[in-house]
């Protein structure tokens, strides 16, 4: 569970940092940036570590699905934020956990404890409470919001990327698997640079394409705190586990907004705050 609260912190940071970037340099330039950089750290730490590579070959399609289904997520999701509101996009993104459990319960069969799995529940549900308000909320469902398919179709993509990535991890040890799934990633985001090759251009002369930039890696950076702690977690313990307590990052956002934006919580969200600590609570007892 320490794992997927890592990961959350890293992802949370990653969240409110993709925001900022994508609304500098564009979506696309700024996904790809930050991956760019966390399949360069993960290359590094292979050599580093000695990884055994080859390991990698009976699992490709594994790799190739986990590539093209995360990649899709990230240009998803990096759109959402690009788009907002973030009260609609975050809630949603948090969702991701749901899939993700279902699936290490299903095609896995994992059984976390009734303790635990009441945890995970009450976790991503205090989440998505903690993440918006619901007036805000339900005016952007209401209303269509921009950015709001992107998010469902992002949160379903996570889910999903989420689970092969702790398969990969389980399977191939976290360093290589991290690296062949980061790898498959960027390699999936050639198609979509050569469609969108413009905007990369469009970046030459603009004054504030730097700072975009900067802030692009510095997302990029934070994301790689999470793969690895979650990759880590998923390798030691139930991938069900730390995809829920990962689930918290939309959290980690608000958090940023109260300290540095003075922002205030509405009465909901802080209903979603004792549940999130409750939900780990659980979390913690069910998972000794």
């Amino acid at each position: 569970m320490i794992y997927g609260l890592l990961a959350a912190v890293g992802w949370g940071l990653a969240d409110y940092s993709g925001a900022i970037a994508g609304r500098r340099i564009g979506s696309v330039p700024a996904v790809v940036l930050g991956q760019v950089l966390s399949a360069a750290f993960m290359t590094a730490l292979v050599v580093a570590t000695s990884g055994d590579v080859g390991t990698v070959a009976p699992w490709l399609e594994l790799v190739a699905a986990n590539g093209i289904v995360t990649a899709t997520a990230y240009a998803t999701h990096y759109r959402a934020l690009q788009l907002g509101p973030v009260a609609v996009v975050s809630p949603i993104g948090g969702t991701y956990a749901l899939p993700a459990i279902v699936l290490a319960v299903v095609v896995l069969g994992e059984r976390p404890s009734g303790l635990a799995l009441v945890g995970a529940v009450v976790t991503v549900t205090g989440v998505v409470l903690t993440s918006t308000n619901l007036r805000a909320l339900r005016a952007g469902l209401r209303g269509h919001a921009p950015g709001l398919w992107w998010a469902i179709v992002s949160a379903l993509g996570f889910g999903v990327a989420a689970f092969l990535l702790g398969v990969a991890a389980r399977e191939l040890g976290w360093v290589v698997g991290l690296w062949a799934s980061r790898s498959a990633q960027v390699l999936a985001y050639v198609p979509l640079v050569l469609v969108r090759r413009r905007e990369f251009v469009a970046l030459r002369g603009r004054p504030e394409v730097g700072a975009g930039i900067a802030v692009a890696l510095a997302a990029g950076a934070a994301d790689v705190l999470g793969v690895t702690t979650y990759s880590i977690g998923s390798e030691l313990g139930f991938i069900s586990i730390v995809v829920a307590a990962s689930a918290i990052f939309p959290a980690i956002a608000v958090g940023l907004s109260i300290v540095f934006l003075r922002e205030r919580l509405v009465p909901n969200q802080w209903l979603g705050v004792a549940l999130v600590l409750s939900g780990l609570v659980l979390l913690g007892l069910g998972s000794r």
